[in-house]
């Protein structure tokens, strides 16, 4: 069911009619009829999937409570010594842990099967000269990634006690079948997600106004820009020529990362959207990326929900380590403070994007692509002070509002670097990065250029432009902390709604420039 679909509005608004009259005492019940409805005319194969996800992942949570609330009454027996009440303890957490690994390794296992299985046996019946295995003739779940690492998230916080398991397994499948959420996330958390969900929640015109606006601004990144720049980018990358001039892949890789952006955050802003015309408020995945003054910055910007699931079930448990901490202080004792604090946090680095990057999909490419977004952050933070004495014999003004500047757009080149490698396959990005290098050929641009914006017709390019720089405002106001709603709401009545149907417009005529609606990109991760 996609988003822009009939059968989508169909869904959201007879749910909402349904949401706050003949369900308003119990609520929950319809959102979960709403969330197993949408994914199962997504691809009702895949419930089986989720499902098994979810009872999994429930029934782990519940036994780790009882292991908890065992080990705790056979501690306070009596006439138990102190050394009997360690013992006890450290058998609990034993227990916990194979029971998590358990759970994790299950769930993690389906995962693996949907997004590497088949490529992998590609490879190994193409290196043996074999047929490849049976597929079984199954397709990936919608939104898999997303709801197996929201429900990992779930299960390692109950072991850590950091809230108390759910009881009740359809609330807990509501937790994680939430549909909004399904398309491509946001990874919630349980802790801020559950409340909401059960919640009773009454009808609000400002709410529905605020989450009308934002699914409106979505759907124009969506369809006014990403849909209609995705033709001229295969265009002049698909074609995988060796010979492509340096400034024909620049203008295609910058394109892409408009692209990339307007599709993934426009998505999160219309799943949000739907989410707050409920009542339920998920949490934000973009703040103004590309105003980021370094790459750090930028991760820290960009799908903010994985990089804090990232950070807080890998990147710390795997700093925290003994074996990492004994590296930081060996690391501190022959080369320093500095060095004994930030190596540690390097590597964790390394692992986590090496991480990120397998889960964008099993190609080398995007290992690379992860591994070169590691490795310029580990050095960035292991260089900190020799750029620091650098600026000061310099005498660079390092508050000045021009080395600001300077830092967003040396951080934007940074991050075009790395979609060479998320785009193509890894020579043909190494190839293109080379020639945009050594062959820019700026006559091959004002040759080319004209034929690849030729791959969507009519008024469309004039959209991207309009709708680009509505983009560029609203993450400007964003980024001085104004509420760009509010701005929008204090213009004259006639110029609000001339807006308003601009972007109406602008969304309707998108379809007709294209072919055929490019999906989410994010979808099915």
């Amino acid at each position: 069911m996609e988003i822009y679909s009939l059968s989508f509005f169909l869904l959201v608004s007879v749910g909402l009619i349904l949401y706050y009259t003949v369900f308003s005492r119990c609520q929950w019940i319809c959102l979960l009829g709403l969330s197993l409805l949408f994914f199962t005319a997504s691809g009702w194969k895949g419930l089986v999937f989720l499902l098994f996800t979810a009872l999994t992942i429930w029934l782990g949570g519940l036994q780790l409570a009882k292991l908890d609330a065992d080990s705790a009454a056979r501690r306070k027996a009596p006439g138990i010594t102190k050394d009997e009440k360690k013992a006890i303890k450290a058998q609990a957490v034993r227990r916990k842990k194979c029971l998590v690994a358990a759970v994790l390794t299950a769930n993690f296992l389906v995962l693996g099967y949907f997004k590497y299985w088949f490529y992998f046996a590609e490879l190994l019946s193409g290196a043996f000269s074999a047929t490849a295995p049976s597929s079984l003739g199954l397709v990936m779940p919608l939104g898999i990634s997303f709801y197996t690492f929201q429900a990992v998230g779930y299960l390692i916080d109950c072991y850590r006690g950091r809230h108390p398991a759910e009881k009740n397994y359809v609330r807990f499948l509501l937790f994680i079948s939430f549909f909004p959420q399904l398309i491509q996330g946001p990874i919630n958390r349980y802790g801020e997600m559950a409340p909401q969900l059960t919640a009773r929640h009454i009808w609000n015109w400002e709410r529905t106004k605020r989450a009308l606006f934002l699914f409106l601004f979505g759907a124009m990144k969506k369809y006014a820009i990403a849909n209609l720049t995705a033709p001229t980018i295969a265009a002049i990358l698909d074609g995988n020529d060796p010979k492509l001039a340096g400034s024909m892949a620049l203008l295609a890789i910058l394109l892409y990362s408009l692209q990339q952006y307007a599709d993934f955050s426009g998505g999160i802003d219309m799943v949000l959207g739907v989410a707050q015309l409920y009542g339920i408020e998920m949490i934000p995945n973009f703040r103004q990326p590309y105003f980021s003054t370094s790459l750090g910055d930028f991760w820290r910007r960009w799908h903010i929900s994985l990089g804090a699931w990232m950070r807080d079930y890998l990147f710390y448990p795997f700093a925290l380590t003994k074996p990492m901490q004994r590296f930081g202080k060996w690391a501190t004792s022959h080369w320093g403070k500095h060095f004994g604090r930030v190596l540690p946090a390097a590597v964790a680095n390394l692992l986590v994007f090496a991480v990120v990057g397998i889960w964008h999909g099993p190609q080398a490419h995007y290992l690379v692509w992860g591994l070169y977004n590691g490795l310029v952050i580990a050095l960035a933070d292991l260089l900190e002070p020799a750029f620091k004495k650098l600026n000061t014999a310099l005498h660079i003004p390092t508050e000045s509002r021009g080395w600001h500047v300077f830092r967003i757009v040396r951080t934007f080149i940074i991050v075009n670097i790395g979609w060479y490698f998320d785009r193509n396959e890894f020579v043909q990005g190494c190839i293109y990065l080379r020639n945009t290098f050594t062959d820019f050929n700026l006559s091959a641009l004002a040759a080319n250029a004209p034929g690849a914006f030729a791959a969507v017709s009519g008024p469309a390019w004039g959209l991207v432009i309009i709708s680009t720089l509505l983009v560029f405002a609203h993450s400007v106001l964003k980024e001085q902390g104004r509420d760009p709603y509010a701005e929008v709401q204090r213009l004259p009545l006639a110029l609000r709604w001339g807006l308003y149907y601009l972007v109406i417009f602008m969304v309707l005529l998108s379809f007709i420039c294209v072919n055929e609606t490019v999906g989410f990109l994010y979808a099915n991760f």
